[in-house]
Parts: structure tokens; C-alpha cells; sequence
């Protein structure tokens, strides 16, 4: 709030300089923003980067800045929402904050206020929401001696307080590789993880002949079985947790990029099936997007419903025979699970780079989504896309670098 004591001193001293001026009016407080729309913004100085979460009443039109606005984070975070609540989770890595997770809600008078939080170890891989009032994460240890159990978290999405964490051994997903979760989603009391193996010592993704899927009993978390099939490469990618798609019938889906984060390809890329009510890999399901995409992979998706999924297609540039990590030159499209196909999104959104990491999270809304797209000429843009009909129109302009999720509450 401003002083409002210096600020009437000001005032007089403008009164005795200048006497045929009216005292000023007290100050008032700068306007709330409200809005039920919360969007993660990332601002890229050139010392580091800074993420806020910015809350506004339309991502349809104008400009969004955090200049003097927006609840600002303490590093770069990835965020997901359960419920009516979003997360802000850091882990130990560079330039994450600390290990915490911090809730976010709407409060009586429709403005975003930090609900609660809580710590955890040193990371929140592949966070998701079981449901509106479940949220969990699993932490994966990144060196060799620790590789061989993992912690799942879950957390009560309500309260945003730290409700159980469970270990769990690794070991028997391999012996020898890092094994990375890249997508977790529960039914029947059983908890699906989707999951790449990377050489502990090289980095190197040796093993891109097989999806992996281990598959636990919830919420104990005590490991089952692991599945596996060889139709594609493994589902997911590095900090992603759109490994596993959960359908309104209860069919899961794995998606497998066969590129991105991956050292080398030996698969094609697409999707399999674990239908409702079975553990196993439907024989009788293969999309194999390889075939109609014209070759290009899976960067980031989202599941729309209705067995839709929106996506961003790209090819691989390779530096000395290895693919790179490098998300550049994207087109969105609209992938239907049950008829196969891909429908190219009209509209003229540009060819573009992803919006700094895969961990992305779109609202749907009214046969609606809203993705962000920075081009490589005219900045950052969030355009809305017509589910039904993959077209798109250009929405506001975000003034900064990156955007890392759109929410609605």
C-alpha cells in the first residue's frame, strides 16, 4: 500500500509552491486483477530467467505483461493443476528454486492468493493430477548409487499439503541404465508409469526398441508388473509427463515420440493401448504416426477429450549422426486416437520454437484450447483453436519470452 504520509507531504509541498493548485486527493491503492484465467509467464533477462504467474480476465485479446503485475516465482518451475488449484513445483535443479511445491487458488473476492505448500526431497518428477483433489509426483534420483528406489508423492490438492510419500524399489525396471518416469496415470486402483532408460554414465539412450510401462497398486505404490512392447520406442521424453494419455472410458494410450531427448531413433514414433480393464498392450491397437505425419515427432501434446489430442509435430535436426534436443520450426495439429488420422490446424498460426520445455498445460473450454506459440519474428502470441474444426485465430500477445501454462479456475 502506498505511505500515505510522505505522499501528503508531497502534497503540501506542491501547494506551497504552487498556491492556486487544489490539495491532491489522497492516493488510492493500485486496482486488483482478477480474472479466472492464470498464466505462466517466463521472462528471460540475460543474467537468468524468471518465471510469474500472471492472472487475467482474457487470453483472447490485448497484451499480457508482468511489468508490475503477476505473483512472481523463485526460479524457473514447472506447474500443473488439480482441482481448482495450481502448483508451482521446483525441484534441485538449476535455476529451480527450492523443493517446493506452492498451491495457488481464487480467494473470495476472485484473486489469486497462495493457498498453501509444502517440501519435499530434492525433486517432483512427472507431477499429475489423479484427480481434482489428488496430486501426485514421483522423485527419481539422478546418480547410480541412489538409482535403485524411488519416492511417490501424493498431495491433497485442496489444502495443498503433503498427504504420503512411498518407497518404492527401481531395480527391476533395469539393472544398468538411469530409469526416467515420463507419464503416470491411475485406474482400477493401479498406478500406470510410463518410463526411458538413459546410460548412467554417457547420457546415451541406447534402448529406443521398446515402450516401457511399470505398473503399481494405489495408493501403496508396490510394484506389479512391468509391461513392455516393441512395436514402438519408448513413451515420453526428458522433463515430460505426457508419456501416458487417460481417455473418458478408461483406455490409456502411450506416446511415443521417437526423437526428442533421445540419443538415437530405432522405432517408429506413435501410440499403443492398455484398454479398460487389462494390464497388457492391445495387440490389435497400433497408430503408427510415422506413416502419416510425413515423418515428423511428437514435441508436446495434450489430451482434448473425445479421444482427441492436440500436438506439436517437428523433425529432428541431427548434429554428427545424433538427434538433437532441439524443439525448433513446429506445426500444431489435431490427432484423432481412434480414427488415426492428423488434421493439419488452419488458421496461419507460424512455424515456431516450443515455449522452452515440454511440461506445457492448455485449458479446454467450449470446444476450445489455447496454446502459446512464439515465432521467430513477431514474438509470442496464445491462439485459440476450434477443436472441431483445427482451425485457429491469434489471441493476445504476451510480452516475454515464454509461456509455461494457461489455466482456468
Amino acid at each position: 500500500m502506498f505511505n500515505k504520509t510522505i505522499l501528503a507531504l508531497a502534497a503540501l509541498g506542491g501547494w506551497m509552491a504552487l498556491s492556486s493548485c487544489s490539495k491532491d486527493p489522497d492516493p488510492v491503492d493500485p486496482p486488483v486483477v482478477t480474472g479466472s484465467y492464470v498464466v505462466a509467464i517466463r521472462d528471460v533477462g540475460s543474467a537468468k530467467s524468471t518465471d510469474y504467474l500472471l492472472q487475467t480476465t482474457s487470453i483472447t485479446s490485448g497484451t499480457l505483461s508482468v511489468a508490475g503485475k503477476g505473483i512472481e516465482q523463485s526460479g524457473s518451475r514447472t506447474y500443473v493443476q488439480a482441482g481448482k488449484t495450481i502448483f508451482s513445483i521446483g525441484g534441485s535443479g538449476t535455476n529451480q528454486g527450492t523443493p517446493t511445491a506452492v498451491g495457488y487458488v481464487l480467494d473470495a473476492s476472485n484473486k489469486l492468493v497462495q493457498k498453501g505448500s509444502f517440501t519435499f526431497d530434492k525433486y517432483f518428477d512427472v507431477p499429475t493430477a489423479i484427480d481434482n483433489n489428488t496430486l501426485a509426483g514421483i522423485q527419481i534420483p539422478r546418480t547410480a548409487a541412489e538409482n535403485r528406489s524411488a519416492t511417490f508423492y501424493t498431495a491433497n490438492a485442496t489444502s495443498a499439503t503433503l498427504t504420503s510419500q512411498v518407497k518404492s524399489s527401481l531395480a527391476p525396471l533395469f539393472k544398468d541404465d538411469l530409469v526416467w518416469p515420463s507419464g503416470m496415470k491411475v485406474r482400477d486402483n493401479k498406478a500406470y508409469v510410463s518410463y526411458y532408460l538413459q546410460n548412467r554414465t554417457n547420457q546415451q539412450t541406447t534402448n529406443t526398441d521398446t515402450a516401457y510401462v511399470a505398473i503399481y497398486t494405489y495408493p501403496a505404490f508396490t510394484l506389479e508388473k512391468i509391461i513392455k512392447d516393441v512395436r514402438t520406442g519408448p513413451a515420453g521424453a526428458s522433463n515430460s509427463s505426457n508419456g501416458l494419455i487417460k481417455t473418458e472410458n478408461g483406455d490409456l494410450y502411450t506416446v511415443a515420440s521417437s526423437g526428442y531427448t533421445f540419443s538415437q531413433r530405432t522405432k517408429p514414433s506413435g501410440f499403443l493401448r492398455i484398454k479398460n480393464g487389462e494390464t497388457a498392450f492391445d495387440p490389435s491397437y497400433f497408430f503408427n504416426l510415422d506413416e502419416i505425419s510425413n515423418n515428423r515427432k511428437i514435441y508436446y501434446c495434450q489430451y482434448l477429450g473425445n479421444g482427441l489430442v492436440l500436438a506439436e509435430l517437428g523433425r529432428f535436426p541431427t548434429v554428427n549422426g545424433q538427434w538433437a534436443y532441439e524443439d525448433v520450426n513446429l506445426s500444431v495439429v489435431i490427432i484423432d486416437l481412434n480414427a488415426k488420422t492428423v488434421k493439419e490446424v488452419s488458421g496461419g498460426i507460424p512455424a515456431h520454437a516450443g515455449q522452452g520445455g515440454i511440461t506445457l498445460s492448455v485449458p479446454v473450454e467450449n470446444g476450445k484450447t489455447y496454446l502459446p506459440v512464439t515465432s521467430y519474428t513477431d514474438g509470442t502470441y496464445i491462439w485459440e483453436i476450434d477443436i472441431a474444426t483445427a482451425t485457429a485465430k491469434q489471441g493476445a500477445k504476451v510480452d516475454a519470452k515464454y509461456v509455461t501454462g494457461i489455466f482456468k479456475l
